[in-house]
C-alpha cells in the first residue's frame, strides 16, 4: 500500500494537531537535531498534554545500531519527525516490530521517505546498503515548518536529488534487464525547472510532489532512482555534503564522462540547469574540497561500488581516468556557469 501525502498549509501548531488526533498517534521519534529547534515547541505541547512517549536516538543511525531502538508494543503508530537518516532507521525498525508510521517531514532533502526499503550503513566504515523496512501510511509535509526552518543547504539536497534522475534515466536506458518503464516522473522534471527557480510555497509542493512519485517507484529497491551518480555519493558519504548535492555532483561526473566517451549525455544541459537554479556554486566547492583533500583518487573504484547495479560505470572502467583533471575542468565549466 501506497504511503498518503499531506500537504499543508496550516500552521505547524494547527499541523500537529491534527496529526496526533486524526493518525491516533501512540508516541513519537525525534531526530536529535531538530528536538532543539523551535520548530520542536508546539510538537512537544502536543505530545506531553496527550501523555505520549518521545523517543530521541542519540547514537549512530547505523544498521548496526537497531536494536538500540526498539517500540514497546506492536500495533501502535508512531509519529517520526527527522530527516531522511531518521526516517530510513525507524522505518526498518518499523516492520521489525509490527508498528505503524506517520513521517512529518523536517526536510526534503531525498526521494525515499515513502519506500518499503531503507539505505543505511551497515556500520559506521561501510557503504549504504539497502535493507527491507516498512513505508510510513502517512506523509505531511508542513509548508510554514519547512518554508521557516529548513537549512538551505536541504533545498540543494532536494534540488540536487531532483536533477540527478536525469542520469537515472540514461543508465536505465542502456540496461538489457529493463525493457519498458513509466518514464513520466523523468520527464516532468524539466517542466519543474522551466517554472521554479526560487525557493518558495509554489516550489516547495512541487518537489515534495516529483520526489514523492519517484519514492513510489521504489517498491522493491531503488534501481529505478539509483544508479551510476549514487556511486559517487557512496564514496564520499563521509563528507559533510548532503545526500542530494553529493548525488547531483556524481551525476555530473557521468554526464561528463558520457560526453569524453562520445556517449549520449546530458552534461551542458545539467550546468545550465544548475545555472538557472543558483546552485552552481555549492557544486564548485564541493569539488574543490575533493581537489584540496586529495581525495579524488576515490574515484577510480567507481566501477566496483555496486556492478551489479548496472549504469555507466559497467560501460567505463573508472579505474582508466584521470580523475584529477575531470573534477578541474568541471570545475572549471561551474564557474563559466
Amino acid at each position: 500500500m501506497n504511503s498518503t501525502l499531506h500537504i499543508s498549509k496550516n500552521s505547524i501548531d494547527q499541523c500537529i494537531e491534527k496529526i496526533i488526533i486524526n493518525e491516533q498517534i501512540d508516541g513519537s521519534v525525534i531526530g536529535p537535531s531538530v528536538y532543539s529547534m523551535n520548530c520542536f515547541a508546539p510538537i512537544y505541547e502536543h505530545v506531553n498534554k496527550n501523555k505520549l512517549p518521545i523517543i530521541v536516538p542519540k547514537f549512530p543511525l547505523i544498521y548496526s545500531n537497531i536494536d538500540k531502538l526498539k517500540f514497546p508494543t506492536s500495533g501502535q503508530r508512531f509519529l517520526v519527525f527527522g530527516g531522511g537518516s531518521l526516517i530510513d532507521f525507524v522505518k526498518v525498525c518499523a516492520k521489525r516490530d509490527k508498528i505503524s508510521l506517520t513521517v512529518l517531514l523536517s526536510s526534503i532533502s531525498n526521494d525515499g521517505f515513502s519506500s518499503n526499503f531503507s539505505s543505511l550503513k551497515a556500520d559506521e566504515t561501510s557503504y549504504n546498503q539497502s535493507y527491507p523496512s516498512k513505508a510510513p501510511q502517512s506523509v505531511y509535509a508542513c509548508l510554514p515548518l519547512l518554508t521557516k526552518h529548513m537549512p538551505h543547504k536541504f533545498w540543494v539536497s532536494a534540488l540536487g536529488e531532483l536533477l540527478s534522475k536525469l542520469n537515472v534515466l540514461e543508465d536505465l536506458k542502456v540496461d538489457k534487464k529493463v525493457k519498458e518503464f513509466d518514464q513520466t516522473p523523468f520527464y516532468q522534471i524539466e517542466g519543474f525547472i522551466n517554472k521554479y527557480t526560487k525557493r518558495n510555497e509554489n516550489s516547495l509542493i512541487e518537489i515534495i510532489k516529483q520526489l514523492y512519485s519517484f519514492s513510489l517507484l521504489m517498491k522493491n529497491d531503488s534501481s529505478w532512482c539509483s544508479r551510476s551518480e549514487h556511486e559517487f555519493e557512496k564514496l564520499y558519504a563521509d563528507s559533510k555534503l548532503s545526500h542530494g548535492q553529493l548525488v547531483l555532483m556524481g551525476a555530473l561526473v557521468a554526464m561528463k564522462i558520457r560526453c569524453i566517451y562520445k556517449l549520449p549525455d546530458l552534461y551542458e544541459r545539467l550546468l545550465y540547469y544548475c545555472r538557472k537554479l543558483e546552485i552552481s556554486l555549492e557544486l564548485k566547492q564541493g569539488f574543490d574540497t575533493i581537489l584540496e583533500l586529495n581525495t579524488y583518487k576515490r574515484m577510480k573504484k567507481l566501477s566496483s561500488v555496486r556492478p551489479e547495479r548496472f549504469g555507466l560505470w559497467n560501460l567505463v572502467d573508472s579505474t582508466t581516468v584521470d580523475w584529477k583533471i575531470i573534477i578541474k575542468e568541471i570545475i572549471k565549466e561551474l564557474e563559466l556557469s
